[in-house]
């Protein structure tokens, strides 16, 4: 195609790559008009003036219109063109969406790192306050339709003592009733004087020394027992253990013959009144002898010195008669 010599002021708006043509511009529509361009070239020959794109015109000549080898070819290049911008655009779209989600990825791990920032915080500095933003509202927790009945303070603090003198009391009774269970130091800052080991404590013997002392003592009381069993046989033996088993002295077979109960019986009679009649002629052979009482509560009236017992001459009369006696005979 040939540009027409023409002024700059007649064709100012004349496109020089219109034999090439711009990959980027469709050619919207040609549209044929006749130009009067002879004050410029003296000439009367008509133009053709070629829209292109609706961005810039080209004059050609009238017998060239059809012959415009970039008018021809353009189709093509256009068809081509769309296949490769519509590729492209694929391509871009893929790496957009590729780029969205790492970006949207990114954005996530960012949230998630701010949380986890701002939970290390509260809980590694519980003193600082929270900071709630203006604009968010919620419910109150303790004042909701759903939530238990609370108590006053008055009546909490009343129940907390209550509870406290019940656990106060149950520890009370349970260190009277298990004097076995030792005392447990339920704070280490608590700082007590031992009252075993204080200075007005009295003296403890050892532990050595106890156990000795148990084993004299355990021994004492064994030949304690053995003496009184030996003493007073006549307490029969006591069993200690139900357990235990052991040989009758009395039914061994080696064991003398023992009398029947009725006739020890008789026997311990007849035995009775002899010392009964020993006893009384004990008395009326010698009367010199007292009358000894054997019970503080007895009483009763002596017989030589009643009111109407003879007169008794003393001891030293007696023998003074009993001398003269015997020299008058």
């Amino acid at each position: 195609m040939r540009n027409i010599g023409t002024d700059s002021s007649t064709c100012a708006n004349v496109n020089k790559n219109v034999a090439s043509g711009r990959k980027t511009n469709d050619v919207d529509a040609i549209t044929a008009t006749n130009v009067d361009v002879s004050a410029g070239t003296g000439g009367e020959e008509s133009a053709v003036l070629v829209n292109v794109g609706g961005r810039g015109d080209a004059i050609v000549f009238s017998n060239e219109v059809e012959s415009v080898p970039s008018l021809d070819e353009e189709s093509d290049d256009d068809d081509d063109e769309d296949s490769w911008n519509s590729e492209s655009e694929d391509e871009e779209e893929d790496v957009d969406e590729e780029f969205d989600e790492l970006f949207a990825e990114r954005l996530r791990i960012l949230a998630d790192c701010r949380a986890l920032k701002n939970l290390a915080e509260a809980f590694l500095h519980p003193e600082q306050p929270v900071k709630a933003i203006p604009t968010t509202f919620g419910r109150n927790y303790f004042d909701r339709p759903s939530a238990p009945a609370v108590m006053d303070d008055e009546d909490a603090d009343e129940e907390a003592e209550i509870l406290e003198d019940v656990e106060n009391l149950k520890k009370a009774a349970r260190a009277y009733l298990h004097p076995e269970v030792g005392v447990r130091v339920e704070d280490t800052t608590l700082f007590g004087r031992n009252y075993f080991a204080r200075p007005s404590a009295p003296e403890v013997e050892t532990f050595e020394e106890a156990e000795e002392r148990a084993k004299i003592l355990a021994e004492a009381a064994t030949l304690k027992k053995l003496a009184v069993d030996y003493m007073h046989p006549e307490v029969g033996v006591r069993k200690v253990d139900g357990e235990m088993f052991g040989r009758n002295y009395f039914n061994r077979y080696s064991a003398p013959e023992t009398e029947e109960d009725e006739f020890a019986d008789e026997r311990a009679e007849i035995l009775a009144e002899a010392v009964a009649l020993k006893k009384s002629s004990v008395a009326y052979m010698h009367p010199e002898v007292g009358v000894c009482s054997e019970d503080a509560t007895l009483f009763g009236r002596n017989y030589f010195e009643r009111a109407s017992a003879p007169d008794v001459e003393s001891m030293e009369e007696a023998e003074e008669k009993a001398k003269i006696l015997a020299e008058a005979a």
